[in-house]
């Protein structure tokens, strides 16, 4: 990561406005971004001139400039931003709960990266939990619609799913919520030897194997946060899997081509899925649901995991350099700030 410092700021412009950053949360969900730029338009949310990309990130920030009648100095709103001490926004949609931005280069991307929940209407927002949060809710939200996937596919026919890269917020989320809602399915969470003892610990799947000793589990179903076709083909021949769910690309280094054309397998788009459970909730229902899931995993979290500060320019650079090598902890996570 190259820090690109003290850009100018430019006057904003009829209906924008400009928010301070107050933190984000760096994991291997921003690889997944930064990997899949290109593929999924993630280097579209915050353009920059070429070659540089800004990486997208979740967390806080607070309006100090606006020009926008809906929005006052001073609030504040969680959503996705740049990887950068400042943003600014052209809200197009607002209502009570969310603000929408409708800047030109961001009209065509998917609706849950361009909204922003304002806080003080946010039925997850608690004060004092803005760490947690920044790190949990954006990696949470794919593990409750993969679990209502589980659901609604009855684990596609299966009573075992598998579940890689165990030691990612993403995969102990679903985990837990597998094991919280869907009674009579075995989890097996697939790790590193490194992490395999700290995902053991967490008690939040029915067996731990590690990539050296992959179990063998005929008929099951996987979900893969790994990306790695090496892992995959091994599992395939182990395993003989009913379906396989890929998710993202922790071990992205490694994944080449990322496109699914195989029959039994699916490339999960977490704003899609948004899409469709909200249409089939109501938007309402969705936010309870989600909401209440929400707040009980970061209630939960507070027994195991550990929340790293960082902050500046160079400890941001530090902190991406970590996530980039695969060198975290699964009790741990980053907040950054600029």
């Amino acid at each position: 990561m190259t820090i690109i410092r003290d850009r100018p700021e430019m006057p904003l412009a009829t209906g924008q406005v400009r928010l301070a950053i107050d933190c984000f949360s760096l994991s291997a969900n921003n690889l997944t971004y930064a990997l899949l730029g290109d593929r999924l338009s993630y280097w579209s949310l915050f353009p920059m001139p070429e070659p540089w990309g800004m990486v997208p990130a979740w967390g806080f920030a607070t309006v100090v400039e606006t020009h926008h009648a809906g929005v006052a100095q001073g609030e504040r709103l969680y959503g996705l931003w740049p990887m950068a001490s400042q943003a600014v926004i052209e809200p197009g949609r607002i209502n009570a709960r969310l603000i929408v931005d409708n800047s030109v280069h961001r009209r065509s991307l998917p609706p849950a990266y361009n909204s922003y929940f304002r806080v003080a209407a946010d039925p997850i927002h608690a004060p004092g939990t803005e760490d947690r949060q920044s790190v949990i809710r954006p990696l949470f939200i794919t593990s409750f619609l993969l679990d209502r996937l589980v659901g609604q596919t009855a684990a596609w026919s299966s009573d075992t799913v598998i579940v890689t890269s165990t030691s990612s917020k993403t995969a102990l989320g679903l985990g837990w919520l597998l094991r919280r809602n869907r009674t009579g399915i075995r989890t097996v969470g697939l790790t590193s030897e490194r992490h395999a003892a700290a995902v053991i610990g967490l008690g939040i799947f029915d067996e731990v194997a590690t990539y050296d000793a992959l179990p063998n589990l005929s008929g099951a179903a996987i979900v893969d946060f790994s990306g790695n076709p090496t892992l995959l083909g091994r599992l395939r021949d182990r395993s003989r899997p009913v379906h396989l769910c890929r998710v993202g690309m922790t071990h992205g280094q490694d994944a080449g081509e990322t496109s699914v054309d195989t029959p039994g397998e699916e490339f999960f788009f977490a704003p899609d899925a948004i899409i469709a459970a909200v249409a089939e909730l109501s938007p309402a229902g969705f936010d309870i649901a989600l909401a209440d899931a929400t707040r009980d995993f970061i209630d939960a979290s507070r027994g195991w995991l550990t929340i790293e500060a960082v902050c500046g320019a160079d400890a941001v650079r530090d902190a991406w350099t970590r996530v980039r090598s695969g060198k975290g902890d699964p009790t741990s996570a980053i907040v950054a700030s600029l």
